[in-house]
């Protein structure tokens, strides 16, 4: 579903706009611990396997 290969990491930016929703929901879910994410130096860096991950999870 979410291109960029598995070793390939997202920004901030990129899961907002995959996701259809502003950077600043992408930065709430990583600070609610709801969106698997890791900080690189300084910036926030997705898994595309967390991404996905976060759209399963609703799915039932």
């Amino acid at each position: 579903m979410l291109d960029g290969g598995r070793d390939n990491l997202l920004t901030v930016r990129e899961v907002a706009a995959r996701f259809g929703v502003s950077t600043a929901t992408v930065y709430e879910l990583c600070a609610r611990g709801v969106l698997a994410h890791f900080k690189l130096l300084n910036a926030i860096r997705i898994a595309p396997a967390d991404a996905a991950a976060l759209i399963g999870r609703d799915r039932r």
